[in-house]
Formats: structure tokens, sequence, C-alpha cells
């Protein structure tokens, strides 16, 4: 009886995993996940590098899994990932509870601004490098022509405080050609899905949303949406960017080690991050093409102070 319990539970168990896999999300700043998870290391002396897991810890893990890996292979130490919250990641830096950290680049620089952290390498991607941006969508059959005409809509963004692409980009943008969200929209709501937002102004639910590029890309090649056709891009940029957007190129997800690491820890994770490239499988996971040193942040420490976002009464800038 024990033993056909236990072969019982064993296969619950798999369901479950199986079911939060297939439950994942399409998040802000996270795209072409191919999903595979990691043993995670337990013991002492264990190097923790924080993920923000925006979906899902499964989804950070499948996500990065791969480059913590490679990085235990390339140091001879044993490297966890812990996957931590927006909130969480705050906390665990300041606490000490990590050596790295790895997030978006709006935490990213809150973080360094608070803590001073050090960051290494900039992660670049497929198509864009080290860059990304945002837009505003309506109906292509909307009244919304111009900026102008945003006074009075229903919009909707992925997190006000903490989203990057998915909000405050927008914000910034619109707050530079004199319209407030805050103010100007009726209605000014939260939406955690890229996905739904994207639905919702097709089917009428949003007048506007606020969403990151490549998020209409990926929707049509995984066949979540049959066309762009029915989708407008407000505001657009005329530049050669790989994909349409509508707010300036901010830089991508920083790797960055806090301010008490291991100074010979630190040199030794930077090398080993310039060291991978497109043909490696933990890039391939991460939907990336490599690593890339001096980056510059000054536009998000600049939408920080102008939002007043967390962290903008701080002396502290990236270098």
């Amino acid at each position: 009886m024990k033993i056909k319990q236990l072969i019982s539970y064993c296969l619950i168990l798999m369901l479950l995993v199986a079911c939060d896999l297939l439950a994942l999300d399409v998040d802000t700043d996270e795209q072409n996940v191919v999903e595979t998870l990691r043993v995670q290391p337990v013991g002492d002396d264990i190097i923790q590098v924080g993920v923000l897991a925006i979906r899902s810890a499964s989804a950070a893990n499948a996500q990065y899994g791969g480059l913590i890996a490679y990085l235990e292979e390339e140091l001879g130490q044993p490297v966890r990932l812990v996957p931590v919250t927006q909130e969480e990641q705050f906390q665990f830096v300041e606490n000490g509870k990590l050596d790295f950290t790895i997030n978006n680049p709006l935490a990213g620089v809150q973080i360094q601004r608070l803590y001073d952290t050090k960051f290494l390498a900039t992660l670049s991607r497929p198509n864009t490098g080290t860059q990304f941006s945002a837009l505003i969508i309506v109906r292509v059959d909307s009244d919304i022509q111009t900026i102008e005409d945003l006074k009075g809509v229903n919009g909707t963004c992925v997190a006000h405080q903490t989203a990057a692409a998915g909000c405050n980009f927008q914000v910034y943008h619109l707050l530079q050609k004199g319209i407030n969200p805050y103010e100007d929209f009726v209605t000014f709501t939260e939406t955690p899905s890229q996905d739904n937002i994207v639905l919702g102004v097709q089917n009428g639910t949003f007048d506007v949303g606020f969403i990151r590029t490549g998020q209409l890309e990926k929707m049509l090649r995984e066949n979540t949406i049959p066309t762009l056709d029915n989708i407008r891009i407000l505001d657009q940029a005329e530049d050669d960017f790989f994909f349409p957007h509508t707010t300036r190129l901010y830089p991508e997800w920083p790797f960055a080690a806090l301010a008490d690491t291991d100074p010979d820890l630190v040199k030794q994770v930077q090398d080993a991050l310039l060291r991978l490239d497109e043909s490696h499988p933990a890039m391939q996971t991460a939907n990336a093409s490599g690593f890339v040193t001096g980056v510059d942040y000054t536009a998000v420490d600049d939408l920080i102070v102008e939002l007043e976002l967390r962290s903008w009464d701080t002396d502290n800038r990236t270098p």
C-alpha cells in the first residue's frame, strides 16, 4: 500500500509541475523561453544569483538556469539561481542575501542607486543588441490619431511602479509631450499580462495599451493573434531599430554584483559572461546573444528622477 501511495504522490507531483509550465504567460521583459528546469545546489559557500522572476520561479529557472550552470562550470563553484519578486530583489540586496543580480533596467538602476551595486555587463539580444523600447498601441480604427487625442481615454499598462517597457517608458514619453496618464486618462489600470493588453486593445476593452518591443511580433509568431493589421502604433519613432516602437531606446537587463561581493569573484564572473556568444546553449534559452560592457544607463536614471520612482531622491547615479 505504501508503495502505491508513493507512486501516486510522484505522479501528482509531476502533473503539478507540468501544469505550472503550461500555465506560464508572457511577461513584460522575457520572450521565447525554452522551458528547462535545473536542480539547485544546496549547502554552504554557494554563489547566490538573484533573478527577477516576472512570471514565475520556474520560468526564471527555465530561462536563466543554463546561464547559472555555465557560471558554475566556469567558476568551479556551486551557483544557485534565486528567483526574486519585484519587492524581494530590494530586500535581498539590502540584507546581503545575494552576490549578484539579474533584473530589468528599471529595478537594476534603482538598486544601484540605493545599494551601490556594480554593473558587470548588459544582456545583448538577437537583432536588437543591448537596447529595447516600448510601444503605445491603439486599434487601427481608433479615433486616437495623435498624442493629444489621449485625453479622456481608458488606458492600461503592466504595473505603474515597477514595469519598464510595460509602463514607465511610455509614461515618461507622454509627460514629455504634455500628457499625464494618471490625470488625463479616464482610467489607467494595471494588466500584468502583455498578451492581455494587446487582446484588450483589439476587442475594445482598452482604448490604449502599453507594451514592450517585440511583443506584437511574438504573439503573431505564436498564433496568439492572427494578424497585426488591426493594431496601430501611436507616435511611432522614425528610425532603423529592428522593432517598431514609440519611446526612445533604453538599455537592456544588467548583470550586477553587490558592493561587498569578493572582487576576485566579480572579475571571474564578468570574464565568464563576456566569453559567451549566441551559439552557447545558455544564450539560446535566455533569448540572448551575449553580454556587453560599458552600456550607458543615464536614460534610466533620468526617468527615475523625473517620475519620482523608488530611489529618485538618492544621490547615487549609475557610473
